[in-house]
């Protein structure tokens, strides 16, 4: 008797290690880690110009596959919880480009493409989500064009090329750590008119898959938000900001004009912002750019400075930021009146105080212009209302 007791108490002690064991690692994690797999269904898309006719030929359906890691936010740091705890991820993509077309096989090969990612969800519900993810990073192309051995391929002039990626997403919890991912959006590549030709490939594709949590997620801080005390009592003061920036980027002409110089291409801006929110400030600016390939492309003109005009948006999230750009430009020196709409894309950077570097997209008509890096600095400014307009002081984000 005493034998099977101990016995039984030998059992008792390994289970009761084993249960406790596995409690430990059951603890929900700390960083929130998530992997995930998805395969896509897509169609290459090349949208009208005077390449159309050559072009046309690659569009068809192409397959893909997506791996990423994320960690997603609980609300650590205050701009989690204002963005609705939104995820941050590294991405692996890659595509044949060879699905049902061989002339695509020959002539644009296979990408593969590594960019990180912010997934922004529309609601706060931990069991479903409708989510937006953006993404921006580097690809590599196994094709590009050649003028005797790949002289179809107007797409892409250079193997190294950058990947945007833009999607809308709904996900499901299926278990506590499994969730069901479906999406529909674009994904991009193309070279910014570093290398011509520089057309770029469009990806418009749907995709499903599964994502895990390594260990059990940690749950949600919903936590209220106020904002930094003053050591004195708001005088009624607003808050608005103008930033002023140079950005340079370069541009590849040689395909269309036979020129075999990078031409450079100076961009000075300045903005006005209004914040609208402690996450968001909206706003309009003007600004110069300087386009010396213009002097090829266009030699009969006397000057090259080209003036835009913006209405502008930021997406503020701690040190970083995202600035969105709709505008008119003139398309040929000033004073003319032959008009140009754009867009621009960017990424910021506070790296001290005020000052911040900056990545800029310009693009038209879903082609790439040119891609510029600079730095830029941030004005803060205040103003009173009249006594009938005062409201509740609100702490901007920036500067800090």
């Amino acid at each position: 008797m005493k034998k099977q007791m101990r016995h039984i108490a030998h059992i008792i002690l390994i289970f009761t290690f084993l249960l406790s064991e596995n409690a430990a690692k059951a603890q929900p994690s700390q960083k929130n880690y998530e992997v995930e797999a998805r395969a896509h269904f897509g169609y290459l898309y090349f949208q009208s110009d005077e390449y159309h006719s050559a072009l046309g030929r690659y569009s068809s359906h192409v397959p893909a596959l997506e791996l990423s890691l994320h960690r997603n936010t609980y609300g650590q740091h205050r701009w989690e919880v204002l963005h609705n705890y939104p995820s941050i991820g590294l991405t692996f993509y890659h595509s044949p480009l060879t699905f049902r077309n061989t002339n695509v096989t020959n002539e644009l090969g296979n990408v593969f493409a590594l960019y990180p990612y912010i997934n922004f969800p529309f609601n706060k519900s931990a069991s479903s989500q409708l989510t937006f993810k953006f993404g921006v990073g580097v690809s590599y192309l196994t094709k590009k064009f050649h003028p005797t051995e790949n002289y179809h391929n107007y797409a892409i002039g250079s193997h190294l090329n950058a990947a945007v990626n833009l999607s809308f997403e709904y996900r499901q919890r299926l278990f506590d750590r499994l969730t069901l991912v479906t999406s529909a959006g674009l994904t991009h590549f193309s070279n910014g008119a570093t290398k011509a030709p520089n057309m770029g490939i469009n990806i418009f594709s749907a995709a499903t898959g599964f994502s895990w949590y390594l260990k059990p997620p940690k749950s949600l801080i919903d936590r209220r938000l106020r904002p930094v005390p003053y050591p004195f009592e708001f005088d009624g003061r607003r808050h608005f900001v103008t930033d002023v920036q140079y950005t340079v980027g370069y541009k590849d002409v040689s395909q269309q004009y036979s020129a075999n110089d990078f031409y450079l291409i100076h961009n000075l801006a300045a903005q006005a912002m209004l914040q609208l929110t402690e996450r968001d400030r909206l706003g309009m600016g003007a600004e110069l750019v300087f386009d010396n390939s213009d002097r090829v492309t266009h030699p009969e003109w006397n000057h090259i400075a080209k003036l835009g005009v913006l209405l502008s948006y930021e997406m503020m999230l701690d040190q970083v930021s995202f600035m969105f750009n709709i505008g008119i430009r003139n398309n040929e020196p000033i004073p003319a009146k032959a008009f140009l709409f754009y867009q621009k894309a960017g990424l910021r950077y506070y790296v001290w105080n005020n000052l911040f570097a900056t990545l800029c997209f310009t693009t038209y008509d879903i082609k790439a212009d040119f891609i510029s890096i600079g730095l830029g600095y941030h004005f803060q400014h205040k103003y009173y209302l009249p006594r009938h307009e005062k409201k509740p002081h609100r702490t901007p984000v920036y500067p800090r």
